[in-house]
């Protein structure tokens, strides 16, 4: 276990350096509501464009995969955005850190296997600036004023997984969400004789869901998943007082996964949910991948992946298309693995352009 965790500390300093403090901004399709979805998915998933999730006991998405998980397993990601933002005037790049997924798991017997940890569900943090001219007793004086939101909503879930059968797996689970934001808006005068005002406060978020799964395996080279999940509300509160309360998704996919031989297997996903309940600008989504894994040891993993974001102006879902790759190392008797993953995403909305390119690191250990 100690030659396992010398080589897995060196990486977490790595991290640790990677991620000091920085001026942080999701994507500027999240303001127009809740906030940016999250992708319940590992590093290692990432990579093939999420086409491999739902059949990842790593990933956040799908239950049932943890049925084959035969140890004690932990995982965590880092994953470092960089994010160019198209206006009319210019482009502006931004830069974020995030930990989006941590997990636990192990077997307890009877081929039942359970597990928890957290992944990131809205990501809430934005800073906008925008200048103006008001009239102010006749007289005209500019002003720049800023709205910025600092904070995410995470789930936290706890899950089981049994096998059923040789052929058959399923999977369920609930979900606690649970979040915070800090939100301030302010007016500066060009005007010195003018004194700047700004409001600031604290939100907090609450809301739960359950989810369900199950994973067949007709022939021994392919695997087909079906997955359900289901969201209540969240809520908005300030200082006790709920502010808001807002509808959350019904999500529905399925997943193939096709081994041919030892050193190749090919996934597809489709995902379907039903966001446009949440409010003013948002939009049922239908989100899709594909990807394959080639070689073992070091595999290269590629995918591709399309659909739309749930939130965004102009009466239109904004478009989403990406491309990732990556590969996995593994170390001390393959108590520990290192995954790989850069993703190009491509996103486009009314009157709103972003280009993103996210590198990210995980890191799994299995005592």
């Amino acid at each position: 276990m100690s030659r396992a965790l010398h080589p897995l500390a060196l990486l977490v300093a790595l991290i640790g350096i990677l991620a000091r403090p920085l001026g942080a901004q999701d994507s500027q399709f999240g303001m127009s509501g809740l906030g940016t979805p999250g992708r319940f998915e590992s590093v290692r998933s990432r990579a093939t464009g999420g086409a491999f999730a739902p059949f990842d006991a790593l990933s956040a998405l799908v239950d049932a995969p943890l049925a084959w998980a035969d140890h004690l397993t932990i995982s965590s990601g880092n994953a470092t955005s960089y994010r160019a933002l198209d206006f009319p005037d210019g482009r502006t790049w931004v830069r974020a850190t995030r930990f989006p997924v941590l997990g636990l798991s192990g077997p307890i017997g009877h081929g039942i296997t359970v597990g928890g940890g957290f992944a990131t569900y809205l990501d809430k943090s934005f800073d906008v600036s925008t200048r103006d001219t008001v009239v102010i007793r006749g007289v005209p004086v500019p002003v720049t004023d800023r709205y910025t939101s600092d904070g995410a909503v995470a789930d936290l879930r706890v899950t089981a997984a049994a096998r059923i059968s040789q052929k058959l797996f399923v999977g369920a689970g609930v979900h606690l969400l649970t979040g915070s934001a800090r939100v301030r808006a302010g007016r500066d005068f060009a005007d010195s004789s003018y004194v700047d005002t700004f409001e600031a406060s604290e939100l907090s978020y609450d809301g739960f869901g359950a989810s369900a799964s199950l994973v067949a395996v007709p022939v021994p080279s392919l695997r087909v998943a079906a997955f359900l999940r289901s969201d209540s509300r969240l809520r908005a509160r300030e200082n006790g007082t709920v502010l808001a309360r807002n509808d959350l998704p019904t999500t529905v996919g399925a997943g193939l996964r096709w081994q041919p031989g030892s050193r190749a297997a090919f996934a597809a996903s489709i995902v379907s949910q039903s966001w446009s309940s949440a409010g003013p600008n948002a939009y049922n989504t239908v989100n899709w991948s594909a990807g394959a894994e080639l070689g073992r040891g070091t595999p290269l993993r590629l995918g591709v992946r399309g659909g739309h974001l749930p939130f965004g102006p102009g009466g239109r879902a904004p478009s989403e298309f990406g491309l990732a790759g990556g590969t996995g190392f593994t170390f001390s008797e393959g108590r520990g693995l290192i995954d790989l993953s850069l993703e190009h995403l491509s996103r486009n909305g009314v009157g709103l352009r972003e280009r993103v390119w996210t590198f990210l690191v995980g890191i799994t250990v299995r005592p």
